[in-house]
């Protein structure tokens, strides 16, 4: 039996159903059948989870609807509808950096999502996105921070972006921005936070044929640091491992590990890979242990967060049956929910008037219900 095989037999229904869809995708094969007394409020909440719920609502309605409850279908597709909408929202957001970059003249480089979901995911909403990073030079950080005051930014400066990061001990992000919900991370190095890797950013600037567009290599070594990052201290998340394998079909491989050889950082890129390989079925190869337990981790062992919570248990479509521990967190989103939805909703920033608005809208309807 093969490591992924034995990987496999130990997690659920669920989570196997998810990979050997990932796997059939990655390999272009025949997509795998659906399996007898499946969990589907269990499949659901790995979607979620693991933030593949926009892309699996695009493999799941190539099946026979018989197969599917159509709350399923429901549910993953509002999901995507809501990555759809906070993915534009943030284009909208770079490209008011972007104009700020050109105009001034100043360094810009995305990172990750913000570029890889135009350039390496079919749609949009597959690829979702929780923020924007883009990789500045340091020189430049003072006329930056001048450039985004002007422009309404809340700026933050910081040695580390959130308990993840403190715990960590990660400090290489010099500045970090707000505004309209949206958040900036700037870095200043494609390190990644490893004071082992070299990566001067002159050489990088050498390379680029366009000067805010960082070449795919640059981008995969960088995405592949970030993941050893996630992983080395217990985290991850998968959709990192799927922007290295798409990345990783726009690059030579060789080229790649050369150039990752130059910046001292060859054994975290090639351990991503093999371990891309390993997720995504392509080759059963071993990994270290303390990888596959962080991948068992996040598979098998997910939950949701306190946000994600929110917007499952307030559709009313498909929602996980309510625990009693769970009742009142959700009675309470009922009554005072968070500003970010009231916002979002009213396209206003006072949370008592968005309150009041709401509160008036559900007396309506509830006036109107009573009517009937």
């Amino acid at each position: 039996m093969s490591p992924r095989e034995s990987f496999l037999q130990r997690s659920s229904l669920e989570v196997r159903f998810l990979l050997e869809l990932l796997r059939t995708y990655v390999r272009k094969a025949e997509k795998p059948s659906i399996p007898h007394e499946f969990n589907w409020p269990a499949f659901i909440q790995l979607c979620y989870a693991t933030h593949f719920a926009g892309w699996c609502y695009d493999q799941l309605k190539s099946y026979d609807s018989e197969l599917i409850p159509s709350e399923v279908l429901h549910s993953l597709k509002s999901y995507q509808l809501r990555v759809l909408t906070s993915n534009e929202r943030l284009l909208h957001q770079y490209q008011e950096l972007l104009d700020i970059a050109q105009r001034e003249k100043l360094t810009l480089y995305p990172l990750k999502g913000i570029t890889l979901m135009n350039d390496c995911y079919e749609r949009v909403y597959h690829r979702h996105l929780s923020d924007i990073d883009v990789l500045i030079d340091p020189k430049e950080l003072s006329a930056w921070e001048a450039h985004l005051s002007r422009a309404d930014f809340r700026l933050k400066r910081r040695v580390a972006k959130s308990t993840f990061h403190e715990n960590a001990g990660l400090k290489y992000d010099p500045l970090q921005a707000f505004k309209h919900d949206a958040v900036i991370d700037f870095h200043s190095s494609l390190n990644s936070g490893m004071a082992q890797v070299r990566i001067s950013l002159s050489d990088i600037k050498k390379k680029q044929q366009n000067e805010h567009t960082l070449a795919s290599m640059d981008q995969l070594i960088f995405v592949c640091l970030h993941a050893y990052k996630h992983v080395y201290v217990g985290q991850l998340n998968p959709l990192h491992l799927m922007d290295i394998h798409l990345l990783s079909q726009k690059v030579d491989e060789q080229q790649l590990l050369a150039q990752s050889s130059a910046y001292h950082c060859s054994k975290e890129v090639q351990s991503m890979l093999e371990l891309t390989r390993f997720f995504t079925g392509q080759k059963h190869s071993s990994i270290p242990l303390w990888q596959l337990s962080v991948l068992d981790h996040v598979f098998n062992h997910t939950e949701f967060t306190k946000s994600q919570k929110r917007q499952f248990y307030y559709r009313k479509h498909f929602r996980i049956p309510v625990s009693v521990k769970q009742l009142p967190s959700y009675l309470w989103f009922q009554v005072f929910p968070s500003a970010a939805y009231l916002k979002q909703s009213d396209g206003k920033g006072n949370y008592l008037l968005n309150w009041l608005r709401r509160m008036a809208r559900l007396r309506c309807m509830f006036i109107g219900t009573s009517d009937n």
